[in-house]
């Protein structure tokens, strides 16, 4: 039963169990309330049995109708209020993903094993990386009161690193990819037994937290120094939180991927830019030089303006020129024009020494002067 069952319904169950044990004269039913449920169903498999089969005296059996109706009243009312609880931990872990989802992946992990113990009603939580073999604490949280006590094991946290083939139970975790419920962990073989140690815990809840279709790590829960025991509620409640820490830890992870392109991208853009704003100041120099010489200016004319590519070059060179223009490579044209890389080279030094110019950028400049001038 949930923690939050109200105090009046838990003792009409155990009002109920206790008569349906002294009808069927039955040993004690466990009346803890995590066990109630199977009990419940037990005692009115039972009463049924016992009245079909006429194991019940005639004198008791008006005390067993209404016992065995008032038993399935109240499974129906522990079902609505575990149907109720639910949906509010399912609002609770909606509500911590809200707050996760503005934080960067580091911050999400860092993050995470607070928000466990602060939201979801656990004392203390740990969270771990897994890679291979290996089991890496990473991050353990433990509420305020426990802080310096002998549960607060995080100069061991700080200083282990953790073999998955010593943790059966972990393995199976990783393997299998599905939470569990550890309610004895000093009596269970498969536990770590060096962690369950250092811990001193109790009784713990584990659950993977997978990314790309792996488990790339586990969180510990529990609640130590509390007589409130773990149930399988405690479990799901953090394989829930799992599967959404997952989620979003998956879209941080891509979000500040696609930030560092964005910025490689616009840092390309940039360089580019530059690249052409040079070009256009150097193409506009040329310009200016080429319209004195042409309105007459004092002086000796100067060759390289009065060039004109179409009027010196071949048809073979023109096509090489307008490659320049583009910032093709030599290799580019190459494939372009389906001729070898040599041939292009011995093309653009003809062109450069025909067009008077010492380099490519400057023949290109050249060219886009002579094409604005020709629209």
């Amino acid at each position: 039963m949930s923690r939050t069952t109200s105090t009046h319904l838990l003792q009409r169950a155990t009002d109920c169990l206790g008569t349906a044990g002294k009808l069927l004269g039955d040993q004690p039913y466990d009346l803890r309330p995590s066990a109630l449920a199977g009990s419940l169903a037990t005692a009115r498999r039972r009463l049924a049995d016992a009245l079909t089969e006429g194991r019940i005296a005639g004198a008791n059996i008006e005390d067993a109708c209404r016992i065995l109706v008032d038993i399935e009243h109240l499974e129906e009312q522990f079902t609505k209020e575990e149907a109720v609880r639910r949906a509010a931990e399912l609002g609770a872990v909606h509500d911590v993903a809200v707050q996760l989802r503005e934080l960067s992946p580091r911050e999400i992990i860092e993050s995470a094993p607070s928000i466990v113990c602060t939201k979801l009603a656990f004392t203390r939580s740990l969270i771990s990386a897994v890679s291979g073999s290996r089991w890496q604490p990473r991050r353990l949280y433990l509420r305020p009161e426990l802080d310096g006590s002998p549960l607060d094991f995080s100069d061991y946290i700080a200083s282990t690193e953790l073999s998955l083939a010593e943790a059966p139970l972990e393995t199976e975790l990783v393997r299998r990819r599905v939470p569990a419920l550890v309610a004895a962990p000093a009596d269970d073989r498969r536990t770590h037994r060096e962690l369950v140690s250092a811990s001193r815990t109790p009784a713990y809840v584990a659950a993977p937290v997978m990314s790309g279709g792996k488990v790339i790590g586990l969180l510990h829960a529990d609640r130590p120094g509390s007589g409130d025991a773990l149930d399988p509620s405690d479990r799901d409640r953090l394989d829930t939180f799992a599967t959404v820490l997952a989620i979003i830890y998956e879209q941080a992870v891509l979000k500040q991927r696609l930030q560092l392109q964005r910025a490689r991208i616009e840092k390309s853009f940039g360089a580019t830019q530059d690249m052409l704003d040079r070009i256009s100041k150097a193409d506009a120099i040329l310009s200016r030089r080429a319209e004195v010489t042409a309105d007459g200016a004092v002086g000796k004319p100067d060759d390289r303006q009065m060039v004109e590519p179409n009027s010196v070059l071949t048809f073979r060179e023109r096509e090489i020129l307008s490659y320049l223009a583009t910032g093709a490579t030599n290799s580019q044209i190459a494939q372009a024009l389906v001729i070898s890389e040599g041939t292009v080279k011995s093309h653009v030094k003809a062109v450069l020494k025909k067009l008077h110019v010492p380099t490519r950028a400057a023949a290109a400049a050249l060219y886009s002067s002579q094409a604005r001038r020709q629209r």
